[in-house]
């Protein structure tokens, strides 16, 4: 099921500013893991939540802190809305001849489509995922070593775009399983989502994956991330 679209979002951060106005208040912060999490708990929006907040910034307002890495939007988008004039010029104007400015979202899409995601690239989205899921994390090279609130351990190998021989994913699974040394940790492989590996993958046995507690992690140009 599709989740919550931007006009949720900017009608949810609308009646939160009126809210703040009418309480007498002279500014609210927000932040985009708060408001992600009221909106779309149960669907991956965060681009699109971190798109709503920029787009109703207005002049003074300020962006408090921004997200890691280069999309600009990402769990740690904070915002503080002044609210006693709502009527002032917007931060971000779109553009008023020629072709529609795009969205950040639409930006970092076309920016995506015109490259292969390098690992370096790959390892940002698996932690922007990380952040929306609330793990903690550290990193290796080419490995992301991550924990949750319940202390559930995840080792992350990120398999980047890379020069040289092409491995198969079985392959590349029994390269990894010589490094596997934690007992309790759970293992994931992350790919470029695409149909050869997802293939490679279903082709697996079951029973490999439940007892090695192996998944996948796929990412799309868009930036979204599906595990299997």
């Amino acid at each position: 099921m599709k989740g919550p679209g931007i006009k949720d979002y900017l009608n949810a951060l609308k009646l939160k500013k009126e809210m703040a106005k009418e309480a007498g208040l002279e500014m609210i912060e927000i932040s985009s893991k708060t408001l992600h999490q009221e909106i779309s708990p149960n669907h991956a929006t965060m681009p699109t939540c971190c798109q709503a907040m920029y787009k109703v910034c207005l002049k003074d307002d300020e962006i408090v802190r921004r997200p890691k890495g280069t999309t600009g939007y990402g769990s740690h988008l904070s915002i503080r809305y002044y609210v006693q004039d709502l009527d002032r010029e917007q931060m971000f104007p779109n553009k008023k001849r020629g072709r529609p400015s795009k969205t950040l979202e639409e930006k970092q899409a076309a920016r995506r489509a015109k490259m292969k995601r390098s690992t370096e690239d790959l390892g940002n989205v698996v932690k922007e995922w990380l952040d929306e899921n609330h793990y903690t994390y550290k990193e290796n090279k080419n490995e992301i070593v991550a924990q949750n609130e319940e202390g559930i351990t995840r080792i992350i190998n990120i398999q980047g775009v890379r020069r040289g021989r092409k491995q198969t994913l079985p392959n590349k699974i029994g390269e990894m399983m010589t490094h596997m040394e934690e007992k309790d940790a759970y293992y994931s492989m992350a790919f470029n989502d695409s149909t050869l590996t997802r293939r490679q993958w279903n082709e697996i046995s079951r029973v490999v994956k439940d007892q090695l507690k192996l998944s996948v992690l796929l990412a799309d140009k868009k930036g979204n991330v599906v595990e299997i």
